[in-house]
Order: structure tokens, then C-alpha cells, then sequence
């Protein structure tokens, strides 16, 4: 996620729903599963029966311990009564529970009342059908008290086709015998069969013939290890750094560090190169699955985007893969769109001192009429059909979490302005909103006409996109007509090249 700064600022906003109330239990040393029966205690759930229209998943630390660190996992066991949900199998029971651990997670969110978690199996589980893993989350999505946006974006990806996207199923969570409320059990980001189906760079890799497989990395905006910091602009000048975190592999030697630096290094010179016609960027990306990430994030107007929580692979001899797409949270906000995600992003916190986490790849990218033009491409074939799917999906996931979230509400009374109806109002409203203002303004950028001045045919001219975008100073008719096929602006007068 993004800076946590903005992370708070962002969701005071949305609903002033996070009133200043101190952080509780991981400071504390207190249990994030204590309870209490007064209703204006801000930092303890408020003891709360489970609804009874979800699975239900019990957990139980060892000598019910408090789960307080990110870093240290503790035991414990859990069981999933499917709570007579169809399609949903129980997986131990209260007498026979299975064993796991399980840890704190997330950045911003674990300062939260109410905390996320990783689960690690003792062995491979299958809960709600998902593939076998050890591996899985609670993810509590306080931020925006249901995470039904975050699932809207999640059902567009896979219905545009952007590969795997990590599964997940909404739960009501009892820690220690308290009821904390509704929780997505999901799968999380990781090479393992049934997920990211690639193979896996070994640690310490010094082979120059297998260097180039197997890679997992996030654009990222807080300090993580391993990371390298590149610094995003054409000349390699110490300016405007981004992070990328390395997934996998998590141990490097010098020459997988090498590789990947030199990765992110020649990727971000070629998205900076002035001369907006090279097609230098397109040597490291996947086309296809570039562009539908985009369309995910832009139509959500997801603030994390290109920022944090930004995936990409590598297989041996091909191109950088955007995905699996991750943390979609922060989406479907502002009440009217006025521009890219990156552009309400700046609107937004104009003046914040952390330029940093503003996303930039994308924003110079965008420079591209050819990438304009892929991206207009894949949106063709999604909209208007596949959006009929993505509004029954969440009027599915409406009707069957909002008892739970009801529930929820008085469990996190604090964090109930953000409740489940004004989360449906909001995702429904603009989600046919923002893919109408997408529409539009995909199809404007590529094929209008807008922001150029009339001029003369005198040359030096300048030569400009069909979207106003300043590509080249042309000395001669001749180095206009060089130029690749597509529609210009040279000297004020349309100009086509075929």
C-alpha cells in the first residue's frame, strides 16, 4: 500500500469515518481478539454474536497468545464451520482442528484496530475449494470497511483476461473466542502451482543461461528487503526514486542483482526516452497484459497503482508480465472523474512533500500513442458486454456479506460510516460512471484532437501526436515523412501517414 501517511489522510477523507483513536494491541501488547462491552470503547471490538450468513473461521493461538509482530509467527489452529453455505466444505472441527501459524501483516493496515493476518499451514490445505497451498491471509480491509471494491476490480482482471488473480472468500473471523468480524480469506501472491504458474529463480543464481526465469518483483513504495531504488527519468540522475522489491528470488548474488538493476534501470530510461515515437519500451514489456492492467487500474481508479503493491514476472526468454493484480482497496474514489488516476491522485494531495509515491511508469507511458492505441485495443473487447458481469458480481457479493457487515458495524462502530450500503452505492454508481469516462476518454486520446495551437508549415515544426502530445521538432518535410503511420499535427494542420 501506499504511504501511510496518505493511507490516513485518504481514509479520513472518504468517509470521516476514522476518527483519531489510538492504535491498540500491537503497541499495546494487548490481544487483538479482546473484547469489551462498551460501546464507546474506539479500541476493542465490541462483543458481537456471528451473524450465522458466512463460514465462520475459528482460530486459536497457543495459550491464546496475542498476535503482535509482523516478523514472529506463533502456533495455532483454526477450523472453518461452512455455517451451511452451499459449495462450502468445513475444514476440521472444533475437535480436531488443524494446525498452522500465524503472524500480523500488511503496512498501514496493521496499525489498524483491527488487524490482518498470515496463515501458514502445517500442511497443504484446500479451504472454499481454492488450489492446495500452505499459504493464505486474512485480510480485513478496514480502510474501506468491506472490501466489495476491491473484488469489483478483482472480476473486471479476470474477465479482461489479466491471468491469475488471487482468490478469496468473505469469512467471519472468532480469535481466541471473539468475534472480530467479517474478513476475506484469501490466497496470497507467491509462485506455487494454482497460482503464479511460472518457475521459480533459485536464491543465489550465478547461472547467466537461467538468469532471466522465474522472477516475481513489486513496484513498491516502502522500504523492504531485497530492494533496489531506481531513479525515474531518462538520464540516470538521482531524482524521483522507485522502489522494487524482489519477491523472487529473496536471497541475491551479485549477478541476479546486477540483472534485475539493470532491468529496472533500462526499462525506466526506455518509458523516459524524449523521442515519444521510439518504441525502445516495448522491448521489455508484455503489450497485452500491460494494457489490461492499466485498464483495471484506470477504470477503478486504483490510488496504489504503479506505486505499491504493483506485480510483475519474468519467464525465460520473454518480457516483463503485469500481475497478478494485488491490494485494489484504494479504488473507486473520486465522487467525478477529472482525469487519470495519477492526475486525481496529484489533484488530491497537491503540495504533499512525498512526491515519491506518485506513480510515474504509467503517467510516461501514457505519452505513447502507441501504447494509448493497445490499450483501446483490449478496452474494445471488454466494454460495454463484460461490465454487465462485473455489476452482477457485486450485487452477488451485496447480498451475501451485508448481514455480516451489519454485524461488523457493531463490532467497529469507528469504522462504520463506511458501511456496506454506501459501499454498494458508491461501487455501482461508479463503476458505470468511470468506464463511461474511460470510454470516452481512451477513444479522445487516440483518435481526437486536443491541445494544439495552429501554426504555420514553415519548418523546424513540431510535431505533435493526434492527442497533443509533443513528439518530435521535424527540420524538413522529408523527417516528417519518416515518421511511423498514424495521425499527426505538424505546424497546426492534421497530417496522416500511412
Amino acid at each position: 500500500m501506499i504511504f501511510n501517511r496518505l493511507k490516513v489522510v485518504k481514509a479520513l477523507s472518504l468517509a470521516a469515518c476514522l476518527a483519531a483513536a489510538p492504535l491498540l494491541h500491537a503497541q499495546s501488547g494487548e490481544s487483538p481478539g479482546s473484547v469489551t462491552d462498551n460501546p464507546g470503547a474506539e479500541n476493542e471490538p465490541i462483543a458481537q454474536p456471528v451473524s450465522g450468513t458466512l463460514p465462520v473461521v475459528y482460530v486459536n493461538t497457543e495459550g491464546g497468545a496475542p498476535i503482535v509482530s509482523k516478523e514472529d509467527y506463533l502456533d495455532a489452529t483454526l477450523w472453518i464451520d461452512p455455517m451451511g453455505t452451499e459449495g462450502v466444505e468445513a475444514l476440521g472441527s472444533a475437535d480436531e482442528p488443524v494446525t498452522l501459524q500465524i503472524r500480523g501483516r500488511g503496512n498501514s493496515s496493521w496499525q489498524e484496530r483491527k488487524k490482518p493476518f498470515k496463515l501458514k499451514f502445517t500442511k497443504k490445505q484446500k479451504p472454499f475449494g481454492f488450489p492446495k497451498s500452505k499459504h493464505f491471509a486474512l485480510l480485513a480491509h478496514v480502510h474501506t470497511q468491506t472490501y466489495m471494491g476491491g473484488e469489483a476490480a478483482y472480476e473486471m482482471a479476470r474477465l479482461i483476461g489479466l491471468g491469475w488473480v488471487p482468490r478469496s472468500y468473505p469469512v467471519e473471523v472468532v480469535l481466541n473466542g471473539v468475534n472480530l468480524g467479517v474478513y476475506a480469506f484469501s490466497e496470497t501472491v507467491r509462485i506455487d502451482e494454482g497460482r503464479l504458474e511460472i518457475n521459480e529463480q533459485p536464491e543465489n543464481n550465478t547461472d547467466p543461461a537461467t538468469i532471466d526465469d522465474g522472477w516475481l518483483v513489486e513496484i513498491d513504495a516502502t522500504i523492504d528487503t531485497p530492494q533496489i531504488v531506481v531513479c525515474q527519468n531518462y538520464l540516470g540522475t538521482e531524482e524521483n526514486p522507485r522502489r522494487f522489491t524482489i519477491k523472487t528470488p529473496e536471497v541475491l548474488s551479485d549477478v541476479q542483482l546486477q540483472w534485475i538493476t539493470e532491468q529496472m534501470t533500462g526499462a525506466t530510461r526506455a518509458i523516459y526516452n524524449p523521442d515519444k515515437l521510439s518504441g525502445d519500451w516495448k522491448e521489455y514489456f508484455d503489450l497485452t497484459s500491460l494494457a489490461r492492467y492499466y485498464i483495471v487500474q484506470e477504470v477503478s481508479c486504483n490510488f496504489d497503482a504503479f506505486t505499491s503493491s504493483t506485480y510483475m514476472h519474468h519467464s525465460s526468454g520473454g518480457k516483463w508480465t503485469f500481475g497478478p493484480i494485488w491490494d485494489s482497496e484504494w479504488t473507486w474514489d473520486p465522487e467525478v472523474r477529472n482525469g487519470t488516476f495519477w492526475e486525481e491522485l496529484h489533484r488530491y494531495y497537491a503540495g504533499d512533500d512525498d512526491e515519491m509515491y506518485f506513480p510515474t511508469w504509467i503517467a510516461e507511458l501514457w505519452k505513447y500513442n502507441e501504447f494509448r492505441r493497445i490499450v483501446l485495443e483490449e478496452w474494445e473487447k471488454f466494454y460495454p458486454d463484460y461490465l454487465v458481469k462485473v455489476r452482477d458480481f457485486v450485487d452477488r457479493f451485496y447480498a451475501q456479506t451485508r448481514a455480516a457487515y451489519l454485524v461488523n458495524g457493531k463490532i467497529w462502530p469507528s469504522y462504520d460510516a463506511i458501511n456496506i450500503d454506501w459501499a454498494y452505492s458508491r461501487v455501482t454508481t461508479h463503476l458505470d460512471a468511470y468506464a463511461a469516462w474511460f470510454d470516452q476518454f481512451i477513444r479522445e486520446a487516440v483518435n481526437g484532437v486536443e491541445g494544439v495551437a495552429a501554426g504555420t508549415e514553415a519548418y523546424p515544426a513540431d510535431v505533435y501526436t493526434a492527442a497533443g502530445i509533443l513528439v518530435r521538432r521535424a527540420a524538413s518535410a522529408d523527417e516528417v515523412a519518416s515518421l511511423p503511420a498514424g495521425l499527426y499535427i505538424v505546424g497546426g494542420r492534421k497530417l496522416i501517414i500511412r
